[in-house]
């Protein structure tokens, strides 16, 4: 276990809390401020660990093959779960339609299986920069839902916006990761 690792571990734990929160709100058309913005901070320490424990891996030559499975999992754990619970509270629905987290969570579906794929095959499949701005927008969006839970209604249109970049952002790197595994996707 290493520091990177370590980070990495921690922002399960902290997911799970944001999740905890979120789950504890009782009446989703009047939610509890305090948990609201107690998950909305949760949810921003846990998306910040993103950054920096894959960038402590590489900056000090750490990177490990836990690593290199646990860091997108706990990724994956924080978009989809974030995103699935938010639909129990109405002001989310009123900008985010249940397709959109479909389409979320089978770009992830996706990428893992091909990532797994590329990967058995001796290569490397990392992720590119498209699926770092595509994780920088899902974070935004679900933030900026939790801030219109809260009840900041001056946030709608900053929403509005990070959710459909993020769709772009997701179908687009989507089928980026598929066209780059072409060679290994469909050799005999």
């Amino acid at each position: 276990m290493n520091v990177p690792n370590a980070i990495t571990l921690s922002r399960l734990v902290v997911t799970a809390a944001t999740f905890v929160c979120l789950e504890l709100v009782a009446d989703p058309a009047r939610p509890d401020p305090t948990l609201i913005w107690l998950s909305f901070a949760l949810f921003l320490g846990a998306a910040l660990t993103d950054f920096l424990d894959g960038y402590l891996a590489r900056k000090w030559n750490m990177v490990t093959a836990f690593g290199r499975v646990a860091d997108p999992f706990a990724d994956k754990v924080l978009i989809a779960g974030s995103l699935v619970l938010l639909l129990k509270f109405p002001a989310a629905r009123s900008v985010m339609p249940f397709w959109y987290v479909v389409v979320v969570i089978a770009r992830e579906f996706l990428v893992t299986a091909i990532r797994g794929v590329v990967e058995a095959s001796g290569r490397p499949f990392p992720a590119d920069r498209l699926g770092k701005w595509k994780m920088v927008t899902q974070c935004w969006t679900a933030a900026s839902l939790m801030m219109l839970i809260a009840g900041v209604d001056s946030w709608h249109t900053l929403t509005v916006t990070g959710l459909w970049l993020s769709f772009a952002l997701t179908v687009v790197s989507g089928v980026n990761y598929a066209f780059k595994a072409r060679g290994v996707l469909f050799a005999r």
